[in-house]
């Protein structure tokens, strides 16, 4: 099948004179002998073993797939289709020396939910690496440039893209097959060996699908390192008695990973109790989480137990607990040191075996310097801490995120969209998510609500009911949007061209700038050298702006 001339790569290609830098679109980037890269994966095989080399080679070249669709929505051609636009993916891998690619079936319509890919690759640097060092292999071995595509496609779509290899030079065969398709395309067997041989993911994501996953279910799904540094921590202190403490920003689904420690530990059979502190009034929080006999205040009519004495065996998963009181704090403590407690009224002391789980998206040290939170209680707390990341960081997650939440609320709402716009992909893989995974979640869900039976999903339907201006947020970044972008975006729907889209933006961006050209190359993400490049090309004047 055609390919695309590398050219179209130059304005985002720079090798700086004398720094010893070379630079695609702005990341650097270096040259690695292939002997070098041969004794660098033998060395990580001998010291992981194959399937974990395998699982960790693939998750970081998913990531890398994401980065590198990044780059290609910037190349996207509005005169060309899905088809023309996705083989610019190919450019990369020459580029970098992986392999020579040849589509031998592309079947891609985004707005459809169309994805079905199979490719060679000949001279795949792995496969060589591979031979060379342990000779042929009965299993697959190109697990960079599988991470990679999956990765690549599934920022492309939108939606989760799993690729497999079905056919390696390192088994003996002439050249390498890659065959990608959406992930709930895959049949049960060929879920179960994209599993095997894909990057890390949750079985969600290629079991039996999000679609039988009622809405409310809790469950994790994420392929990114910042995710499964997250599940290492989790299966690390799963099985110990310790108390653990989570911290981040709201949204990034604290109670998710909570309930997860809690499956994954031998109180897995006895019960899960979440009590969200700052939803309980304070006169009422110590009789919730502690219990109250029967006549120890006015309306006491009878006695019952808390929420520690109900999760007796179990879990209680405290979350936002930097609003507790003082007195409460006090009584938590003493729970937490000698396991044992005193419901009001009561002079009874009851033993008690829960384990706590705690949150926050609060700084608990700041609440302890301005005297608001005990610094024992802290400490206490602050056994085994577990940093939940914000979405921003792990945007990795995005494609099988949506796919996960198209799924699931598609069932949820019997509505069937037929898929997402390019503009709606865009918006997804480069929103700032101040509102993290809930956020996303929402805005699948409206969007789903809104959209047609059988048509594709827009930018409009995901930013419904929101302020235009503030949802409007820049790639990669969470700071506020300018008048550029809201003008790229209206242009867009408007309907110019490609060219005449690009060509406004330089004017808008250099007239923000009053004429200074690394200022206005800032605001558009680029270097200075390749705004100067596109002016050129498209005949701006910088002093007639």
């Amino acid at each position: 099948m055609k390919m695309f001339d590398a050219s179209a790569l130059e304005p985002y290609f720079q090798r700086g004179p004398g720094d010893g830098q070379i630079r695609l679109d702005g990341q650097r980037m270096i040259l690695f002998y292939a002997s070098a890269f041969t004794e660098y994966r033998r060395g990580l095989i001998d010291l992981c073993g194959s399937k974990a080399a395998r699982s960790l080679i693939t998750q970081v070249a998913y990531a890398e797939g994401i980065k590198g669709a990044h780059l290609i929505r910037k190349l996207h051609l509005a005169d060309h289709d899905d088809v023309d636009n996705y083989r610019l993916s190919a450019l990369i891998h020459e580029l970098a020396g992986y392999a020579a690619l040849e589509f031998t079936q592309l079947k891609i319509n985004v707005q459809r939910g169309i994805f079905e890919v199979e490719l060679t690759l000949r001279d795949s640097v792995e496969a060589e690496s591979h031979l060379s060092a342990y000779g042929p292999s009965s299993d697959s071995v190109c697990w960079l440039l599988m991470g990679y595509l999956s990765g690549y496609s599934s920022a492309f779509m939108g939606r989760m893209v799993v690729f497999r290899e079905t056919r390696c030079c390192a088994s003996g065969h002439g050249t390498c097959r890659m065959v990608g398709r959406l992930a709930d395309q895959w049949n049960e067997a060929e879920r179960q060996r994209a599993l095997a041989t894909g990057p890390l993911a949750s079985h969600l994501s290629l079991g039996h699908g999000a679609a039988d996953i009622p809405a409310g279910t809790h469950e994790i799904v994420g392929v990114s390192s910042a995710f499964h540094s997250v599940l290492y921590l989790v299966d690390k202190v799963a099985p110990t008695r310790s108390t653990v403490l989570l911290h981040g920003e709201t949204g990034v689904g604290k109670e998710v990973i909570a309930r997860l420690v809690h499956r994954r530990s031998n109180r897995s059979t006895q019960p899960f109790i979440a009590v969200n502190c700052a939803a309980i009034p304070a006169s009422l929080i110590e009789s919730e989480l502690f219990g109250v006999e029967r006549g120890a205040y006015s309306g006491a009519t009878h006695s019952r137990p808390g929420r520690f004495e109900r999760a007796g065996g179990g879990t209680l998963f405290l979350d936002e607990i930097g609003t507790l009181d003082f007195a409460s704090q006090g009584k938590l403590l003493r729970v937490l040191q000698e396991g044992e407690l005193e419901r009001i009224g009561d002079q009874r002391t009851r033993k008690v075996d829960v384990r706590v789980i705690a949150a926050t998206n609060a700084d608990l040290r700041t609440e302890v310097r301005g005297g608001r939170f005990r610094e024992d209680l802290f400490f206490r707390l602050t056994t085994f801490p577990i940093r939940v990341p914000p979405l921003r960081e792990r945007r990795a997650d995005v494609p099988l995120l949506v796919d996960f939440f198209f799924q699931r609320f598609c069932r949820t709402h019997d509505k069937k969209p037929s898929g997402f716009t390019p503009d709606a992909v865009a918006v997804l893989m480069e929103h700032a998510y101040p509102g993290n995974v809930r956020q996303l979640e929402h805005m699948i869900e409206r969007a789903v609500i809104l959209a047609d039976q059988d048509q594709a999903i827009d930018s409009f339907h995901l930013y419904a009911f929101e302020d235009e201006r503030k949802s409007k947020l820049p790639v990669n970044s969470a700071d506020e949007a300018g008048d550029l972008d809201v003008i790229l975006r209206g242009a867009r729907k408007k309907g110019l061209g490609l060219q005449a889209l690009e060509n406004e933006a330089l004017r808008v961006a250099l007239s923000d700038a009053k004429g200074n050209v690394s200022q206005a190359a800032r605001s558009l993400g680029l270097t200075r050298r390749q705004l100067a490049y596109k002016l050129n090309q498209a005949k701006i004047r910088v002093d007639a702006t």
